[in-house]
């Protein structure tokens, strides 16, 4: 599944049980913000160190190579 962040303008892969895991902590983080005033978590379900950014580009050979199964 391709992912992209429009607040930085990047796309990056997910599989779809990386997808799964992400949905559940989005709506976590939902149900969290409902029922406190504590929103001290702005962006961590986001935030992977090991996800690959890459800038957003109309370029079909940078959407190949993203969506490669060999990077």
């Amino acid at each position: 599944m391709r992912v992209h962040r429009t607040d930085l303008n990047v796309n990056t892969v997910w599989t779809l049980e990386r997808f799964h895991q992400k949905l559940s902590a989005m709506r976590q983080l939902y149900e969290k913000a409902n029922t406190s005033d504590d929103n001290d978590d702005e962006d961590g379900v986001f935030y992977d160190p090991e996800d690959a950014w890459m800038a957003d580009s109309p370029s079909s050979s940078q959407t190949s190579q993203l969506l490669s199964p060999h990077l």
